[in-house]
């Protein structure tokens, strides 16, 4: 997914393999400048640092090197999905199997704060419906924001490697599938929703069927592709 944020994300995440435990990061004033991005885009880049448990954020003092081993898990997750043989199907059936565990493990054990943050983001979708590039930054988002509601720091590293690895294709689908892309849209309601009211079941079916909608774009496009040839 080539926005702008994940780019800063990579070049942090590349500087802090060169840093301790415990030393701080530059002062976002800094890496504004060095980066020339906006705050905003730092920030961003920031959190899903934070999401993958790679930096602590500490309000009014700064971000700090937390835990280098779970950098090195995602590196290696990382580089077996860089090979060739894995085909966007494998990935998919993977993401399936963890995110329906995920979708779960959210309902039983998001709090408030956590179903606050999903109905903001998805408030934020309904905006930007249209809009590949922030409707598809918005849907990394909040399937981050509900690997963090499982509270196992485990699943927004495995979240976000997978997504990163089919994210470009998804941005695709947009403009062949519309429909379809719009019925994912409404099945992150019902998987909000089902989290809330705490219906594991509920969260489950609504997450098979969101899927189920992946699964049939994704075999439609590769048709399209093999036609073509």
């Amino acid at each position: 997914m080539d926005y702008l944020y994940t780019d800063i994300y990579k070049k942090l995440e590349e500087r802090i393999k060169e840093m301790s435990v415990g030393e701080k990061l530059p002062s976002e004033r800094t890496m504004v400048q060095e980066y020339g991005v906006s705050r905003n885009v730092l920030r961003e880049a920031l959190v899903l640092l934070g999401d993958r448990g790679l930096i602590e954020i500490r309000p009014g003092k700064g971000s700090y090197v937390t835990d280098k081993q779970k950098l090195r898990f995602a590196k290696h997750f990382e580089s077996i999905l860089e090979e060739d043989r894995h085909s966007q199907m494998q990935v998919l059936e993977v993401r399936e199997i963890l995110e329906l565990a995920m979708f779960e493990k959210a309902a039983l054990n998001a709090d408030s704060d956590d179903i606050d943050a999903m109905e903001k983001i998805y408030e934020q979708m309904e905006k930007n419906l249209g809009e590949k590039t922030g409707y598809g930054n918005l849907d990394l988002k909040l399937h981050m924001q509900i690997a963090k509601a499982t509270h196992n720091d485990i699943f927004p590293i495995l979240v976000h490697t997978l997504y990163e690895s089919s994210g470009q294709r998804s941005v695709l689908m947009e403009d062949i599938f519309p429909e379809s892309m719009r019925s994912i849209h409404r099945d992150h309601l019902g998987i909000i929703e089902a989290i809330k009211r705490r219906d594991v079941k509920g969260v489950r079916k609504v997450g098979k069927r969101h899927f189920d909608v992946d699964r049939y774009m994704l075999l439609s496009m590769n048709g399209l592709e093999e036609n073509s040839k």
